[in-house]
């Protein structure tokens, strides 16, 4: 695929607290911003969150 960049890996990240889903701490604002820095590596990141209601 032209222009496609190879995925160096994947990592699945498993937290209490993601923005902009659930909020209380720094925890959150790290956890939702790390997938996104780490894409520009190269790195395939997905955020695993409870079910909260």
């Amino acid at each position: 695929m032209a222009g496609a960049q190879e995925v160096r890996g994947r990592l699945l990240s498993v937290a209490s607290e993601c923005v902009p889903l659930v909020k209380t701490g720094g925890l959150a604002d790290v956890v939702g911003a790390l997938p996104g820095a780490l894409a520009g590596l190269g790195w395939d990141m997905r955020v695993l969150l409870p079910c909260y209601r």
